[in-house]
């Protein structure tokens, strides 16, 4: 699928980047409809990384890329946002990332 809008290249990046995490690295990972867009065909994938939830909406365009993630109605508990920002959820990956390249045993903060 080639992109011309450079926002819209962005987020199937994007896209790509967390479908490879979340079916490399979760513990966890769930598709469900996005009840939060009004816009039909949205999607929020809901993975668990050390613990922790982390979810990002995924737009039509991009369902490509999570077709193959158990896909779960809107009100599975699986599927329930934990109350986390965005700001949260990055920090946490953050943490990961530093985590995954340093040797040794994991450690949380």
């Amino acid at each position: 699928m080639a992109d011309t809008d450079p926002l819209d290249a962005a987020y199937r990046e994007r896209a790509r980047l967390v479908a490879l995490a979340a079916g490399g690295l979760a513990e966890q990972v769930v598709v469900a409809p996005a009840k939060d867009v009004e816009e039909p065909g949205w999607q929020i994938l809901y993975a668990t990384f050390h613990g922790r939830q982390c979810s990002w909406h995924f737009s039509p365009r991009d369902a490509d890329l999570i077709e193959h993630f158990d896909h779960v109605p809107a009100d599975d508990p699986r599927a329930q946002w934990d109350g986390h920002t965005t700001d949260e959820k990055y920090a946490h990956i953050d943490h990961l990332a530093r985590a995954l390249g340093t040797p040794g045993p994991f450690r949380r903060n």
